[in-house]
């Protein structure tokens, strides 16, 4: 093994020792929602029906999958979904917007996420934004990576800690109606909406009023008459309906203001744990490097006759060697971290209580997760709407 071959093999190691040190550069800068400058008319603006995020577990890395834990992405996906709609409704950029559990398509404007990533360091999502017409407005990966200062008692704010990546979304959803829609394209997404909501009840009476173009965009062929009694009858679950996804507002709001104080404090040593983690990893790849280093220039002394090489051998092994096995210890220390991480997150869960709603001619109580509870919701408004008219409507119209 001759010098130049041990010079590749320093350089090579130092290749390594640079690579590990690469960082993330963050910034403390937020993103401030933009509001829209012009008076718009109400007629005009569009409500949002936000879904529900999607944990997104079967999108995880596997790089990711240690610092992901099932209890916590689950009460997140309630968390972002609600602070996207409060971001949202706080622009006054649009009508009415509503944190809904499954069903968007009776909104003139439905907001779809996933989860990619969330570890208290960065935020990763993915976010789609449709019109009822079926019209794609945004299709698209947000991430932002805070620094230790978001966690910083003596610097922060109301604000969470993230919230600039809910403003980016907001604002691209803002600058697509502000660049691609003229105020007849808005009154149709929301004509269009009303039609599919009682479409959703009886199709066989409003399906005509609808078709599909060759891009697959709906457009509205013809309107219902304004004394139409059926559209009137429709017109009256959908309030009904309205009022009840209003009182769910309240139950993810409560869940959010019960989890902001220990989600905020998880996500403090969730990114203090993401911190010593990444340390202990480059430690490790380190510590690996330098150890094969070690033993193969140990291994190349042996090329040598005297005894000080002979001593410079053993101990380069023996050195690298004890390298390699610190490298393993500190990933064994960086597990126990992950494991930390994952008591923290037992604590949170999204339990909904039994309501019971006064109707007219009867109680009805409603049990079961927001989204069994919301189900149960549309059927008796099924059930209403076939009592009006004398006719039976399936559930799976619904």
């Amino acid at each position: 093994m001759n010098k130049q071959y041990l010079l590749l093999l320093t350089c090579a190691a130092l290749i390594g020792l640079s690579a590990c040190s690469t960082q993330t550069v963050k910034s403390t800068t937020i993103t401030e929602a933009l509001i829209e400058q012009i008076n718009i008319p109400e007629d005009e603006l569009l409500d949002v029906g936000v879904a529900v995020f999607s944990p997104g577990f079967d999108e995880i890395d596997e790089d990711q999958q240690e610092l992901t834990f099932g209890d916590v992405r689950m009460a997140e996906t309630y968390y972002t979904a609600n602070l996207l709609s409060d971001t949202l409704q706080s622009t006054g950029n649009w009508g009415v917007v509503r944190v809904i559990p499954d069903n968007l398509s009776n909104s003139d404007l439905a907001v779809r996420g996933t989860i990619l990533q969330s570890d208290g360091e960065t935020m990763l999502v993915h976010v789609t934004v449709h019109d009822s017409s079926g019209r794609l407005w945004v299709d698209k990966d947000y991430e932002e990576v805070v620094s230790r200062y978001s966690y910083d008692n003596r610097l922060q704010n109301s604000r969470d800690s993230f919230q600039g990546l809910y403003n980016r979304i907001a604002n691209d959803i803002l600058r697509y109606r502000q660049q691609n829609l003229s105020r007849e394209d808005l009154l149709n997404i929301r004509t269009i909406s009303q039609i599919q909501f009682a479409r959703s009840f009886a199709p066989q009476a409003f399906d005509e009023y609808l078709s599909t173009d060759r891009n697959g965009i709906l457009q509205v062929q013809r309107l219902p008459a304004q004394n139409d009694p059926m559209l009137s009858r429709i017109e009256t679950i959908r309030e009904r309906d309205y009022l009840y996804v209003d009182t769910m507002q309240d139950y993810y709001t409560n869940f959010v203001r019960q989890m902001e104080d220990p989600y905020t404090e998880f996500r403090r040593l969730s990114y203090d744990e993401v911190m010593k983690l990444d340390r202990l990893q480059r430690e490790a790849r380190r510590n690996m490097i330098l150890g094969i280093a070690s033993i193969v220039g140990g291994l190349a002394a042996t090329q040598s006759n005297s005894s000080v090489a002979g001593i410079g051998t053993y101990a380069g092994i023996l050195g690298g060697g004890w390298l390699i096995k610190e490298s393993f210890r500190a990933g064994d220390e960086a597990l126990l971290h992950v494991e930390a991480l994952a008591e923290l997150g037992q604590s949170l869960s999204s339990e909904v209580a039994p309501q019971t709603i006064e109707l007219e001619e009867r109680s009805v109580t409603l049990s079961g997760n927001v989204e069994t509870q919301y189900e149960q919701w549309r059927e008796i408004l099924a059930d209403m709407y076939a009592n009006e008219i004398g006719e039976p409507v399936s559930s799976e119209d619904m």
